[in-house]
């Protein structure tokens, strides 16, 4: 698999891309993924407000919470994950 030396020993696994532009800014709803991401801004601006794994049984996720692994990997009950 792809590897640059950026990754160290990590090995992507799954890979997202977003891309756009907006000149009014672009807007994210809180949400979680389920791997790891690497952002990169090319103009413009960002920002980002995150939450500790601990915080998640306080905010609207997406079902009961079975389980958080302390990578904040999320497993909720009823859903094979």
């Amino acid at each position: 698999p792809l590897r640059p030396a950026l990754l160290g020993n990590l090995v992507p696994a799954h890979v997202n891309v977003w891309m756009g532009s907006s000149p009014e800014g672009t807007c994210t709803g809180l949400h979680h993924d389920y791997h790891d991401n690497l952002y990169v801004l090319l103009r413009g601006r960002k920002r980002f407000q995150l939450f500790a794994p601990s915080d998640a049984p306080y905010l609207y996720t997406r079902g009961d919470i079975e389980r958080i692994h302390p990578n904040g990997r999320i497993n909720y009950k009823g859903f094979a994950t």
